[in-house]
């Protein structure tokens, strides 16, 4: 190669590395640009939405009970009419309406607002009242990789998503962060396995917490209503069905169960899932369900 071609080589080379360099640095600053216009959007929307005193917060980690919550406290909170067509026609999921570019919608108090977001999201001011929906973080994962695959990635191993499970640690910094519960929110902390297992204690406890006026007609209803069974006959009322889709995803409502963890992780998965828990997540659970356990026999 002579003179002249090799430095039209070597130009072409630089300038292939600089073109990259220069990609690399729009699409940093761009996708940091649109998270801070969905920021923006957000706090806009809920300056429209608002705040009342009687306000109640579902808050979860995704797929730990959200929706069956949802359902409960729909039922013991209104007349319980089925009529709607989407569960968040009565109990929106503001920050994804927002996401949506959906106007916000007028309800009756009191409210029921879904969320996942961390607790370092609210203000320490915030008004309402918080239940915060637990289930255990291994069945929680089994449910979510399900989920990815069948609305994202058709293709998805397990192996895969658990190495991003452990990577992200969004599970275990949600449960930890809305556990400590630094700002002195009032939170209601529920098991999901105890729903399941004794849903009419946990809803006493629910009616008890956000002082609501529940005759035991509200009730039947709350525990019919939010059957699996029900809920899974009705899945279209529940889960996503995105318009400009052909699929339907009929795995938003899935199994309803407890114990799909031990059965799906291996043992190197479950050591690893033992050590974060143990670090981040144990001392603070134990620690919140005996302070409520303590309030409430305080309040007998």
């Amino acid at each position: 190669m002579d003179k002249n071609k090799k430095a039209e080589f070597l130009g072409y080379k630089l300038l292939s590395k600089l073109l990259a360099k220069i990609h690399k640095v729009i699409f940093k600053f761009g996708s940091h640009f649109l998270r801070l216009a969905d920021r923006l959007s957000f706090e806009q929307y809920k300056m429209v939405f608002g705040e009342r005193e009687d306000d109640i917060y579902i808050v979860t980690y995704p797929k730990s009970g959200t929706t069956l919550m949802q359902v409960v406290l729909y039922h013991l909170t209104t007349e319980g009419k089925m009529s709607f067509n989407h569960i968040y026609d009565v109990s929106p999921w503001i920050r994804n309406a927002s996401f949506k570019k959906q106007e916000p919608i007028d309800l009756p108090s009191p409210r029921i607002i879904k969320t996942h977001d961390y607790i370092k999201d609210f203000p320490k001011q915030t008004k309402g009242r918080f239940i915060y929906v637990y289930r255990n973080g291994m069945d929680v994962a089994v449910s979510h990789y399900h989920q990815q695959k069948n609305y994202n990635k058709s293709d998805l191993k397990f192996e895969n998503y658990v190495k991003g499970f452990f990577k992200t640690k969004s599970w275990f910094k949600h449960t930890k962060g809305w556990f400590t519960n630094k700002k002195k929110l009032p939170i209601l902390y529920i098991r999901y396995e105890d729903l399941l297992k004794n849903k009419r204690k946990e809803i006493d406890r629910i009616i008890e917490f956000c002082q609501l006026n529940t005759d035991e007609n509200a009730i039947k209803r709350a525990i019919k209503y939010s059957d699996f069974s029900y809920m899974k006959r009705h899945e279209s009322k529940f889960g996503d069905q995105p318009e400009e889709s052909k699929k339907v995803y009929d795995e938003f409502i899935r199994k309803g169960t407890s114990g799909e963890g031990k059965k799906n992780f291996n043992e190197q998965q479950k050591e690893q899932f033992t050590k974060h828990y143990n670090t981040m997540v144990k001392p603070l659970e134990s620690k919140a369900f005996y302070m409520e356990q303590k309030e409430t026999e305080v309040v007998l």
